[in-house]
């Protein structure tokens, strides 16, 4: 038996990397939709410690699946950013692909659904410096944890409007740790080995250091962590022409996963574990499904709109169970996704190349080419 057939015929990470031959729309409208479940419990409850998968593995779905998230955008932005290495573009691109919808989801938030579902008078909300204090701080990515007046204050969850916006600030830190990487050189072909070395050993340590209690987590703590995934992504992109995709892996993987929750290894087991699986699974079809995920991008409109919508459901029902909330909040938040993506989202990254023309120079202005 030739045990290497199976990586002699398989496909490398190098050959998936077009929407045709690649699923990462299908699991990117998978991730957010696993997001929306585990918060359900989150917010029914007011812990996550009641979501089956926490007991066990010390993490969440939802946590699961916004590790997937970061592994894959880390996979698709050093890829764009590979293929036009302009840093200027490039992070024109990623505030275009964020801050639309994210500014109509926080004043529609702020100025439809608060002054339906708060307890305050319509004078007291909107004169209230809390309402004007949610807006800048959310929009600043400075917290994604900040209360809107009246509101929510007798769920469960009390005074969370939008917990999955937190993450969104890692992103962008990570966006620019590329930015900086990629003007320093990271794609060049000379030092491909040399970097891919570098960068594994830097999520590695990254990833031993990080605190073994949630509770020592702060800014620095989540930004490392976050880098663990999404670098672990951008390295999975720079070996991409080496590292074939073969299903008999995930088993192997699937034990050091096991085996390594509650350890100082437990990052490094997700990574592998979790960023092969993906990768594995978008090698698949998923028949029609993907070709519409490939048309509509409702991604992160599902992230970015689902919290306000379970936290109102359990305000009006607060016994719903949360897999029914998950069902209810599911078929209100998709058309918003598919209605952000084609009036807000899409039109928005249209955009991309006439922004970035003005930033370029013409007449001896900054160059932000890389």
């Amino acid at each position: 038996m030739n045990i290497r057939a199976p990586f002699a015929v398989s496909p490398r990470l190098a050959d998936i990397l077009t929407p045709e031959t690649n699923s990462f729309g299908v699991l990117r409208f998978a991730m957010p939709t696993l997001v929306l479940i585990s918060h359900s419990y989150l917010y029914s409850a007011g812990t996550s410690d009641v979501e089956p998968l926490q007991s066990w593995l010390g993490r969440s779905l939802g946590e699961c699946a916004v590790q997937v998230f970061f592994i894959l955008s880390g996979v698709m932005v050093a890829q764009s950013l590979d293929r036009r290495p302009n840093v200027g573009d490039f992070l024109v691109a990623r505030v275009l692909r964020i801050f639309p919808a994210l500014i109509v989801c926080v004043l529609a938030t702020a100025f439809l659904l608060g002054p339906a579902v708060t307890k305050l008078s319509p004078i007291e909300y909107f004169t209230s410096p809390g309402l004007f204090g949610y807006i800048a701080k959310t929009l600043t990515l400075s917290s994604g944890s900040a209360p809107l007046p009246g509101m929510f204050e007798t769920n469960a969850y009390a005074g969370y409007v939008n917990s999955s916006l937190w993450t969104l600030k890692y992103e962008v830190a990570c966006y620019f740790g590329l930015a900086a990487l990629g003007a320093a050189g990271l794609f060049e072909q000379r030092w491909r080995w040399v970097v891919a070395v570098g960068l594994a050993i830097l999520v590695a340590m990254v990833s031993l250091s990080l605190p073994s209690d949630p509770a020592d987590f702060g800014f620095v703590e989540n930004l490392r962590y976050f880098t663990v995934f999404f670098f672990g992504g951008v390295l999975a992109y720079l070996l991409r022409s080496h590292l074939p995709i073969v299903g008999g892996l995930l088993l192997p993987l699937f034990i050091v996963f096991a085996v390594s929750v509650h350890t100082p290894f437990a990052e490094v087991g997700a990574l592998l574990f979790l960023g092969y699986g993906a990768l594995w699974a978008a090698t698949k079809t998923f028949g029609p499904l993907r070709g519409l995920c490939n048309r509509f991008d409702t991604s992160f409109g599902i992230y970015i709109f689902a919290g306000p919508i379970q936290q109102t459901l359990l305000s009006a029902f607060p016994s719903l169970p949360p897999l029914l909330i998950a069902g209810v909040a599911f078929i209100f938040v998709l058309p918003m996704a598919f209605v952000s993506w084609i009036l807000i989202e899409r039109p928005s990254l249209r955009l991309r190349p006439h922004v970035a023309s003005l930033l370029k120079t013409r007449n001896g202005t900054v160059q932000l080419a890389g």
